[in-house]
């Protein structure tokens, strides 16, 4: 193990005191990033540009890491675009060059040291800098193929499809109720506390934010037939109500999870619009005002409203991480990270 401060020179955020948070984004707006629980919710704002001073905007793929909050510290992420992080953010910066896999695990061995902090004790300063990290890396991280990620991806290519005709370029103005593009159904209301957890068996679904809506894989009972792939699973309540997904496996479901039967032949990227839609609705609710009962009047794009920028997303995406792949899997390292760091630190300097 070795401390955090080995690895990574951590740099603060900044005061949003004097600047002018935008709501939407503009033209060369900076993204405005927030201590938060999951990714999504780490975007606070838009700033200008103009406003901040270069030294404090990071670029993709950086680390960085909740330092407050109670449900939101030592959260960590790597970001998938330039930002700029408030007081409450810090940013890690690799004392020595890291692959987007090793940040992706950096970030999540500090996520898991959680439990030594609270709203009291916070991941600041030493405390921050002293977390204990790996000091060498797993074997899938360094001698990891690219070819089973690559197969997987391509397969993620062929999801895309062609734009309907007559698509507009922006979302159009005409809605329809949820309920005149999906039949709604309430899911198998099971719990899980009382399934056998199976590695090998099927999905279950609950209100989550996480994972795809996924909590657990466990073994399918006889008497009750799961839920077809095919679906969106919504969640009805809870802390991450209408948290929405895409289903592409059989799988059981929570309480207070609702399923949305297509009415019509839809491309998977039409569905993950209709997801990204119902999640927009999320404002409108919270612990004490649930969707149970309003769900099917929620109201969403109709279906020629669906934007040309839709289709061929998943190419897009695919196309994006292709390239990733090929650049962060790289042959496996013979020395750990900290080994690298004191080779590269007692190198001599040229006269």
């Amino acid at each position: 193990m070795t401390k955090l401060d080995d690895l990574f020179i951590v740099k603060n955020g900044i005061a949003t005191t004097d600047l002018n948070v935008l709501l939407r984004q503009e033209a060369d707006a900076i993204p405005l990033i927030r201590p938060a629980s999951t990714q999504l919710r780490t975007l606070a704002g838009w700033v200008s540009r103009a406003n901040v001073k270069q030294q404090n905007i990071y670029p993709a793929e950086s680390l960085f890491v909740s330092t407050n909050g109670e449900g939101s510290h030592t959260y960590a992420y790597v970001s998938q675009f330039e930002f700029v992080p408030n007081s409450d953010v810090s940013v890690l910066l690799p004392r020595v060059p890291m692959t987007l896999l090793e940040k992706i695990f950096y970030a999540r061995c500090i996520t898991l040291n959680r439990f030594l902090f609270s709203y009291g004790r916070k991941p600041k300063g030493d405390r921050l800098k002293n977390i204990a990290l790996p000091s060498d890396l797993p074997e899938w991280i360094d001698s990891a193929d690219s070819s089973p990620l690559l197969k997987t991806i391509g397969e993620l290519a062929k999801k895309a499809s062609k734009p309907r005709p007559l698509a507009p370029e922006r979302i159009g103005a005409d809605t329809v109720a949820l309920s005149e593009l999906f039949d709604v159904e309430y899911g198998t209301d099971m719990e899980l506390l009382r399934m056998e957890r199976d590695a090998e068996g099927i999905n279950f679904v609950s209100r989550t934010s996480k994972n795809n809506g996924v909590s657990a894989r466990v073994r399918q009972i006889t008497s009750v037939n799961p839920t077809p792939a095919g679906v969106i699973s919504v969640a009805g309540g809870g802390s991450s109500v209408l948290s929405a997904y895409i289903q592409n496996e059989p799988f059981y479901s929570g309480r207070d999870l609702f399923i949305l039967k297509p009415k019509f032949k839809f491309t998977e990227e039409e569905l993950l619009f209709y997801c990204m839609c119902i999640r927009a609705n999320q404002p409108r609710y919270n612990y004490g005002r649930q969707a149970n009962k309003t769900l099917n009047q929620i109201r969403v794009p109709a279906r020629h409203s669906i934007p040309k920028w839709v289709y061929g997303a998943l190419k897009r995406v695919a196309g994006g991480i292709s390239q990733q792949v090929g650049n962060q899997l790289v042959a496996p390292a013979k020395r750990s990270k900290v080994g690298k760091l004191r080779d590269q630190r007692a190198r001599p300097v040229a006269a």
